[in-house]
């Protein structure tokens, strides 16, 4: 009994394992990414870099809330981001219809910084929320592979329960290819599992009010802002021209200074309009529950109008099922581990994929559906990484005053892509398969390794000596990645 209840898990770990894993390692790849979304936008505008951070004046704040009125005259619904340790500038933003694009200004005088438009670290969140395209049917399949992720994951302890101690214990880098590649599967799984457990949990629990509204409690801790539907510190940065005077907005640096003796010191990372009020909203970084708690203010004369916070204990249980997922609350330290831990889980899943492949290669090798999915399998396990190098260098080759450059950007990423996945069926439904790894990832290694040298070339470099940055943060990942893949790239190849 035993025996035929590890069998059909086994079947469904397999298959449930392999659809489900060709979407999982894109989110969990791009899930990785966002834990520093904010500082790869901050890479992608090397202009910044000649600015250091400042404290955030009442001048600047003032001067930025007329440049903001003057935006709300026009038909634009601006907001506002303050600075954070994350990301020392201040932002005026505004939702284009899929991303939050905006300007830079200079915390201590509010001056207009000329910084690059870019796509920036938003690009690998919406690949992690809603595969990009989203949001309804991105969504749905994001869900769905969060689902077949539990699922697998349940299948797969069945399948192990008996040897979990020895499988934990065992690891043979040296043995068959096939060998190493299962006992590297198990591990990272074992190891790993309460992370991706939690993972799954949460995102299938923050995606279902929106895939399944009948079951949504109602407000989710945001403000009924029409600005407001998920400036959750993701967003892009364009440029908008200068500054201008403008009348009839109260001075906002009261208004912040209140609204901080209510919800606490360096607590407001958002300043949201509306008709008549202005809202000091709580930032995502402030508390481990994610809210949008807020305070309302007078736009005309500043006055408090109201104060709204998490209404209840079923709320707040949902805040901090979104604080456990998207973690902008924790520091460096902790966003260091969660993206470990992802890029695990993704070399984990890649790995499950090429079992699966070198399970079924000695009798299915020349089927239509055997190379179909290893074509899959290469574009997403070596194409994706490869696109978002891609992407990385798009943004340094691209010159800055481009126009819709972060369209372009974009556009880059997908177009690699896309030419890795036709790479991929050329190699898959050719003569020699083996090659499309190998050839991945040595593009791959090389132009991560050369990230370094051209960060360089294509900005100021000054103090590179003598302190670390966000720059040379992105720059050594970079390299550390493209060092492993000259290790594996060999191991890779299925036999």
């Amino acid at each position: 009994m035993r025996d035929t209840l590890r069998l059909r898990m086994g079947w469904l770990h397999e298959w449930v394992g392999f659809i489900g894993g060709l979407i999982l390692v894109i989110v969990f790849t791009g899930g990785s990414l966002a834990m520093f979304d904010t500082e790869l936008t901050h890479w992608m505008q090397p202009e910044l870099s000649r600015y250091p951070a400042t404290p955030l004046s009442d001048e600047a704040l003032n001067k930025i809330g007329s440049i903001a009125q003057e935006m709300r005259k026009e038909g634009e619904n601006p907001f506002i981001t303050l600075p954070t340790s994350r990301d020392p500038m201040l932002r005026i933003l505004h939702y284009d219809g899929h991303a939050f694009i905006g300007s830079v200004y200079n915390p201590e005088d509010g001056f207009p910084i000329l910084a690059r438009e870019t796509g920036g670290g938003q690009l690998f969140f919406d690949l992690h929320h809603s595969l990009y395209y989203g949001p309804f049917w991105g969504n749905m399949l994001t869900e769905i592979a969060a689902i077949g992720l539990l699922i697998a994951v349940a299948s797969g302890v069945i399948i192990h329960f008996r040897s979990i101690l020895s499988d934990l214990l065992l690891f043979r880098p040296f043995s068959s290819r096939a060998r190493a590649w299962m006992d590297a599967h198990i591990l990272m799984g074992l190891l790993f599992l309460p992370f991706m457990v939690m993972m799954a949990y949460t995102g299938a629990v923050i995606h279902a009010p929106r895939l399944f509204p009948m079951f949504s409690t109602g407000h989710h801790g945001r403000p009924a802002h029409p600005q407001s539907h998920g400036p959750k510190e993701r967003k892009t940065q364009n440029n908008v021209p200068g500054a201008h005077k403008s009348a009839g907005l109260a001075a906002l640096a009261p208004m912040l200074h209140k609204a901080e003796t209510v919800l606490g010191p360096d607590t407001i990372g958002l300043i949201l309009f509306d008709r008549g009020s202005v809202s000091m909203t709580k930032a995502d970084s402030a508390s481990f529950t994610l809210s949008r708690d807020h305070v309302s203010f007078s736009e005309k004369d500043g006055a408090q109008i109201a104060v709204v916070q998490i209404p209840d204990n079923l709320h707040r249980i949902g805040g901090v099922l979104r604080g456990l997922h998207f973690v902008r609350w924790a520091g460096l330290p902790m966003r260091w581990l969660y993206f470990i831990s992802g890029i695990v889980g993704s070399i984990m899943m890649s790995g499950g994929l090429i079992l699966f492949l070198m399970k079924h290669r000695p009798r299915k090798a020349r089927t239509f559906l055997f190379r179909l999915a290893e074509t899959l399998t290469i574009a997403v396990t070596t194409g994706l990484p490869l696109a978002c190098l891609a992407y990385l260098w798009a943004n340094r080759l691209f010159w800055s005053d481009l126009p819709n450059r972060a369209d372009l950007e974009i556009r880059a990423f997908f177009i690699v892509w896309a030419l890795s996945l036709l790479h991929a069926a050329l190699r898959s439904f050719g003569p020699k398969p083996r090659r499309g790894w190998n050839e991945q990832c040595s593009v791959f290694a090389a132009y991560a390794l050369a990230l370094l040298p051209l960060d360089l070339m294509t900005r100021s470099v000054n103090g590179f000596l003598t302190s670390f940055d966000v720059y040379k943060a992105v720059d050594l990942t970079a390299v550390g990645f493209g060092l492993i893949a000259l290790f594996i790239h060999r191991r890779l190849v299925a036999p």
